[in-house]
């Protein structure tokens, strides 16, 4: 099972903008609340695999149903959702591999309307004072993988994701972990930007 990522999502951040109130005696219903609330977003990311290992780039979001995470450094794959697909493109074979977006335990996060409740499982949330996490799975498919979102309180703002995965795809296997640095959100992301797999070479051909 390959994961969408690599993978995005905080997405989501300026919920002080969006207007969304924290409620505490229900951090799932808050949580829907605040994704939905969210359109477009990109920030730097850094992902951190099972042994450790870090790579950087550019994630971007535009629900529903698109996302990228441009991988540049090492500056060798770029990873695209859209069409109900996910795209694995690698910049040194020049090859691209196609999945469908739903393999991925962060697809919800691209649909129109985010219900966490209807489709998912609740593993487990912890409420701290400064923090709240969550974890999901797909209801009956524990096995097939989990995510948890990290967030950061006063305001509501998605900071980190864990994917717990047994991904066919070596990279995305085990534990992988994404941070999310320097976002910004609620602005114009154009389409093209979801058809882009090389910088240099522009759009998909």
């Amino acid at each position: 099972m390959k994961f969408l990522v690599a993978g995005i999502l905080s997405l989501f951040l300026d919920l002080e903008a969006s207007g969304v109130d924290r409620k505490a005696d229900d951090p799932v219903g808050e949580t829907e609340k605040y994704l939905n609330s969210v359109t477009t977003f990109e920030a730097d990311f850094v992902q951190t695999d099972r042994y450790g290992e870090k790579s950087f780039g550019h994630f971007f979001l535009k629900r529903p149903f698109l996302m990228k995470m441009d991988y540049r450094n090492p500056p060798t794959r770029v990873v695209i959702a859209k069409d109900n697909k996910i795209i694995h493109y690698d910049r040194e074979l020049k090859e691209k591999t196609e999945t469908s977006m739903y393999s991925s335990p962060l697809s919800f996060l691209l649909e129109k309307k985010i219900n966490l409740r209807k489709n998912l499982k609740v593993l487990s949330v912890t409420d701290e004072a400064d923090f709240l996490s969550i974890k999901f799975c797909r209801k009956n498919e524990e096995d097939e993988g989990a995510v948890t979102l990290v967030f950061s309180k006063n305001p509501l703002t998605l900071i980190k994701w864990t994917v717990f995965s047994d991904s066919d795809d070596e990279s995305f296997s085990g534990r992988v972990e994404i941070s999310l640095l320097n976002p910004k959100s609620g602005h114009d992301i154009p389409a093209e930007e979801f058809k882009r797999f090389r910088s240099s070479e522009g759009a998909e051909r």
